[in-house]
């Protein structure tokens, strides 16, 4: 598939973590125009997030996923014709809220579903964000590595509305004969991530730019991903030849804390940081999925890239002691 200035791509939740770099990567890589689905619009807002972007090229429309009339209206207005849907709670605020979770994580891509199933012009490609939520704890699966399509087996709500999400997906695909991928990210650092306990790697690195003591809370491993290789992926995903319906984990790196740690203090040495070096990890071993094969997505979609571990905390920090002269950076 080749993009072109007459396609146009929605992004739902393209103001999230995984949506910012998607976003550029899709207005660096495409020459579409990029529509940004947000519940949360503002000038000051997508200044933060795009400040150095082209911004003729991006449309922002207030959306919420819930409500199906806004869904069609900005199909329809913006002429869509490529979907990638990231909106949605993550794990704390779907344990805490299960009703709205459940309205926005499931019953939210159903709406979407529905609304490109009423439409008269037809989608070229449906990308549906699920997650590495889907599977059990790492001690269920035999092996050194987890196969992609190992069973699965969510241990909490948002989990098991991801895997429901895949499987309506599936359903509009064979419904509807619209190529569709449904990619399962893990635990993402750099810049946007900022909820949960698997962010905490993440606001380490804010720390450390802040010269801050931080602990992270755990010592487990886990698949780590570059927030910028996801949106990289996300991207590829929705413009790339493909077929059918197909589902994928993501390239990462599997790490302890304490490894994950030693990275960053080189990292941090390279930058100028190291002075006053006092991140920790704490003594809590969490069962984390990890050490999941991603090499069927790498061979589907090969120009993805999967930046070294190092480079990438590198990058992070760097970013990171931007926003900190900016006076953005918040832990």
């Amino acid at each position: 598939m080749h993009v072109t200035e007459a396609q146009r791509i929605l992004v739902t939740g393209g103001c999230g973590c995984i949506g910012v770099p998607t976003v550029r990567w899709l207005l660096a890589n495409t020459p579409g125009e990029i529509v940004v689905g947000s519940r949360e619009v503002s000038a000051q807002r997508t200044q933060r997030l795009f400040p150095n972007d082209d911004g003729s090229r991006l449309k922002f429309v207030g959306l919420d996923v819930r409500e199906r009339q806004q869904l069609e209206d900005v199909l329809e207005t913006s002429e869509i014709t490529h979907v990638i849907h990231l909106s949605g709670l993550q794990t704390p605020d779907c344990n805490a809220h299960r009703d709205l979770g459940l309205q926005t994580n499931l019953a939210g891509t159903q709406n979407l579903i529905e609304a490109i199933k009423s439409r008269r012009r037809s989608l070229q490609r449906f990308v549906f964000a699920s997650s590495i939520a889907v599977y059990g704890p790492r001690n269920s699966y035999q092996g050194t590595r987890v196969p992609m399509l190992a069973e699965p087996a969510p241990v909490n709500v948002y989990g098991a509305w991801k895997l429901a999400g895949e499987h309506i997906s599936r359903v509009f695909s064979l419904e509807t004969g619209i190529p569709t991928i449904s990619l399962r990210p893990g635990v993402l650092f750099g810049q946007g991530r900022d909820a949960g306990m698997t962010a905490t790697p993440t606001t380490a690195m804010k720390a450390l730019v802040l010269g801050k003591p931080f602990e992270i809370p755990f010592r487990s491993r886990q698949d780590y991903l570059y927030a910028t290789d996801v949106g990289a992926a996300f991207g590829h995903a929705v413009t790339a030849p493909f077929a059918g319906y197909g589902v994928f984990t993501l390239p990462a790196w599997t790490a302890d804390t304490a490894e994950f740690i030693a990275v960053m203090r080189r990292a941090a040495v390279a930058a100028g940081l190291d002075e006053n070096f006092a991140i920790t990890a704490g003594t809590a071993d969490v069962p984390f999925i990890c050490d999941l094969e991603f090499e069927p997505f790498l061979q589907a979609f090969p120009g993805t890239p999967h930046t070294p571990l190092a480079r990438a905390i590198q990058e992070s920090l760097s970013v990171f002691s931007q926003q900190r002269d900016h006076g953005w950076l918040k832990l």
